[in-house]
């Protein structure tokens, strides 16, 4: 969430979503951007009244966010498996009509085409989150991730992220909305860390009293940032500048 807004759903929007059942379907719930999204979405549609329902595999973020009012449904929603997938596609429109679910929201392409499908056979509205900018130019692979411009509204993560949809997918073109990730500042604030555990952080860290820390936390793969802040921290390094320590933060590619 960004500064200073308490929810997602402020001002006029709250009210039309309130008694509504929104399901969100993502592979799991472990550490990364699309399953920090997916949960701060659903607290925010718990606190307009909505019930949010969060279908995946299952993973470590699970306990926040039915601590935040989300609904886990436990779903293989990870595989790539064909087969598998046509039958989650059969499972998933019995949820859909089970738990009268008004609006299905997709945050990954395998599990977005069970979605797709699912919500065409059952009329249901269908949304979709692009994360990021999808690797590929082959035609296969194009067209794998073209399922997330298929939805009734497609979110993009950003003005980069829209025009990468825009030119390779054209038709999704009029259905594309920008929402920035926000940053909760008050969880981020350094106030808001106990100075003791601080300390202790930088012991275990081997890092002096006198040395700033360059922290990067991001999944560990190509397309992050590491290599560039390694080539930084040379150059630094190169110039003099040794009071610095650099700390890459984070789970590997998986």
């Amino acid at each position: 969430m960004t500064q200073g807004v308490t929810s997602p759903f402020a001002g006029t929007v709250a009210p039309l979503l309130a008694g509504r059942t929104v399901l969100q379907i993502i592979p799991e719930l472990e550490a990364g951007g699309a399953e920090r999204t997916t949960i701060d979405i659903a607290e925010a549609l718990t606190e307009t009244g909505a019930r949010a329902l969060v279908a995946c595999l299952g993973g470590r973020l699970v306990s926040e966010l039915q601590a935040k009012g989300g609904l886990w449904v436990p779903f293989p929603a990870k595989t790539k498996n064909p087969i598998a997938m046509g039958l989650n596609i059969r499972k998933l429109m019995g949820l859909i009509r089970r738990e009268r679910v008004d609006i299905v929201h997709a945050r990954s392409r395998a599990p977005a085409w069970v979605a797709f499908v699912a919500t065409r056979r059952t009329r249901t509205p269908f949304v979709t989150t692009f994360h990021g900018a999808y690797s590929g130019r082959s035609g296969l692979k194009l067209q794998y991730n073209s399922v997330m411009a298929r939805g009734d509204v497609v979110i993009a993560n950003s003005q980069y992220t829209q025009d990468l949809i825009a030119r390779h997918y054209p038709f999704a073109r009029d259905n594309i909305r920008v929402i920035y990730r926000g940053t909760d500042f008050r969880a981020c604030s350094p106030g808001a860390v106990d100075p003791t555990r601080v300390r202790r952080l930088r012991e275990e860290w081997g890092v002096a009293a006198d040395q700033r820390i360059v922290l990067l936390a991001a999944r560990l793969t190509g397309w992050k940032g590491q290599r560039l802040l390694i080539e930084a921290a040379r150059r630094l390094t190169d110039k003099g500048i040794s009071d610095v320590r650099y700390v890459l933060a984070g789970d590997d590619q998986g």
